[in-house]
Order: structure tokens, then sequence, then C-alpha cells
């Protein structure tokens, strides 16, 4: 079945560094909190065989498996074969020790329509494994698969979940404003994202409710290790389709957020708002070949403004190219298109970002390998956008 090319029984293991780690913090008993994983470098010995005891599942449990099928209308069991044939794990360590001997640079990252907070596993790894610290979203607006909350301390002792599922989209004029009322949910989600790392770098240490639910699992994370410890000066804000505009909207609303990582962004929710006037942070925006139309086409370009602001497409890739999903169960988009090797595109995509993060943050180790990789991948980049395979 070539469509499933690419698939392993694991994600790549990142190739910074540092071994990266990762937790999951629930702010708040209720809706209105944050819930995200951070994904950070950790002091473990990369080459420790033990590392992979307490790797992760991508699926955090059957729930999200009923929640994708929900989003892509198919049926449970066909999300649920194709996940237990790939295995699905992600070589990250799980509850790991933050490693903090010098200030980590900080990144937020929104996801896409139908995501969760493991979809992006593979660049967010790669990110830690290389010095900074991820926050990955799971947004409670009806836009991701699924996702949940404890409404007490009890319910989360008993792990009683108060469930906040997909809401389908719907047709003609209510979808923009659908849409709309989401991306303003989102985007207050991120705020409170960077809210709550400032608040933490300050010394404020929030309960994570997350610590309440019981596990067998290993857990040497401490949310105090990072008080003192963020570099707030280099805030990113990132996000993939609904995330790419969740993430714009995001950065002309707050002003810690010092530049963007745009990835295929999904323009329609914002198209009224007019943020290319708003907007002043530099950006990088990555765009797979195959999904951008031509009003989408042109609300992104109206932001290459200056040298500040770069574009590149990824030939030979679909939507799906920027996620974990296209290395577990290969292609599913396009299917009669020739693409890369699931592998090569993410890398190219995740050596764009680290390039960009030098030249604006500063890198917290070499990323002389990402440009050699793009010197390499340059017959399979193009500056600026392509007109779409058809």
């Amino acid at each position: 079945m070539w469509w499933f090319g690419g698939r392993t029984n694991h994600l790549p293991e990142a190739t910074g560094p540092s071994a990266p780690g990762c937790m999951d913090v629930m702010l708040d008993y209720s809706q209105d909190g944050i819930f995200v994983r951070l994904y950070y470098p950790t002091n473990n010995n990369k080459t420790d065989s033990n590392n992979s005891n307490r790797w992760l599942s991508w699926i955090p449990d059957d729930n999200y498996i009923i929640g994708i099928a929900k989003v892509l209308m198919s049926f449970t069991f066909v999300i649920r074969l194709a996940f237990w044939w790939s295995s699905g794990v992600i070589p990250v360590i799980y509850g790991g020790r933050a490693k903090v001997d010098k200030k980590l640079k900080c990144i937020v990252l929104s996801h896409g329509l139908g995501g969760h907070r493991s979809l992006y596993s593979n660049t967010c790894c790669e990110l830690a494994s290389r010095g900074f610290l991820v926050v990955a979203l799971e947004h409670r607006d009806g836009s991701a698969c699924y996702s949940y909350y404890y409404k007490s301390k009890k319910d989360a002792q008993n792990r009683v979940r108060t469930e906040v599922e997909y809401e389908p989209f719907a047709l003609g004029e209510k979808h923009h404003k659908q849409r709309k009322r989401q991306v303003d949910y989102r985007a207050k989600e991120c705020g409170k994202a960077v809210e709550f790392l400032v608040q933490l770098n300050n010394g404020t240490v929030p309960h994570n409710v997350i610590s309440d639910v019981p596990t067998k699992r290993q857990i040497d994370f401490r949310l105090e290790d990072f008080v003192g410890k963020l570099d707030l000066d280099s805030f990113t804000m990132a996000g993939h389709s609904f995330g790419g505009a969740t993430a714009l909207l995001t950065l002309s609303q707050r002003p810690e957020l010092k530049q963007g990582v745009l990835l295929d962004p999904w323009m329609y929710p914002i198209k009224n708002d007019k943020l290319d006037e708003k907007l002043e942070q530099p950006m990088i925006f990555i765009n797979t070949q195959t999904f951008h139309i031509a009003s989408n086409t042109q609300a992104m370009s109206q932001f290459l403004t200056g040298s500040h602001r770069s574009m590149y497409t990824i030939l030979h890739t679909t939507h799906e190219s920027q996620t974990d999903t296209v290395l577990l169960v290969g292609y599913w988009l396009n299917w009669f298109m020739k693409k890369l090797e699931p592998s090569v595109g993410l890398k190219i995509n995740n050596s764009l970002i680290l390039e960009f993060l030098e030249n604006y943050v500063g890198s917290p180790c070499d990323v002389a390998d990402c440009k050699q990789y793009l010197e390499e991948q340059r017959v399979n980049l193009e500056v600026g956008l392509t007109k779409p395979w058809a």
C-alpha cells in the first residue's frame, strides 16, 4: 500500500545535542484554563538505552482516535487500525527533568484544525533537542480533534473528564462566523500561554492539574525549575494551518512576541482583520505545494513587506507534510502527485525554522547541519509561492 510510504514504528529521533523531554501541563479546574504540552531539553544522556522506556505514545488515548475519525468523517476502526499498525511512539522522555543551565528561548505553537498537542512532536522534539522550550497548545474551542479538562481535584484524582469535542464546520454564511469565533478564542489561549511563561519566569509557579491524576510513570519534571530560566526577550509565536491564522492574530495582540513562524497558514478565519497593517515582527512563511488557493496566496503576500519577512514553498509536499502523520501513516492527500520522502520534507521544514530562529533570536546550539541540509535540498525549495499541483 504505497500511500503508507515512510511509515515507522516511532518518529525519527531528534538530532540536537540534548535528549528532548516533555510534560503535559493543565492550568485551572476549568475550560477557561489552558492545556499544553511542554517540550524542552533534558540532562539525560542521549545514548542511554533506558530513555526508550519513557517514550510516549503519539495517541494520548482512544478518545483521540474517535476524535480524529470525526474530523476525517471516517470509521473509527479504520483510524484505530492505521495507528495500531504504525505503533506511533514519540522518542521523548515524558516527565524528564529539564536542562536549564542556560536560559531557554520560548516558542508557543498553535495546532491546525482537527489537531492536538502531539501533532507536531517531530518538530517540537527537534527544537527541544537544540535548547528551545516549546509550548504546544491543545485548543478548547472545538477545533481540536478532542480535548478535556477536570472540574475539580477530585475529578482529576478519579479521572472524571469534562470533554471538549470536535465541532463540525458550519455550511454557508455561518462558516466564517464559526471560524472567527474560534480563532479569537484560540488567540486568547495563546495569550494565556504567554502569560503563564512570563509569570513562571518571575516566580509564580501554578498548580499543574495533571499532577493530580494517578500515574505509574516516572516523573522528575518540576515547573519550578523554569523560574528565572526563560529568555522572554526572544519570544516566538508559531502555528500550522488554522494555527497559522491564530499565530498571526496573537502576534498582533501580544507585544511580548517578537517573531512569527507560519506553517501553511489558513488565512480565511482572519480575512477581515487587516493584520498586515498592524504587524511589524519578522516572520517566516513555510508553505507546502498543494494547500494554497489564490485568495489564500494573496492574503499571505500582503505580509511580505521587507527583508525581515521571508516565504518558502517546499516542493512535492502536501498539507500533511508539516505534521507527524506523514511519518506515522504516510501520505493520504493528493495520491497521484510525486512527493518527497516524508522525513525529507519535515527535515527541510525544521531546518528552515531553525535557520530563521538563529537569525532572529540566536540559536542555543550550532545549526550548521541545518544550513548544509538546506543547501543540499535547494532543488526541493522555492523562494516565495509556487503554483499548486493540480
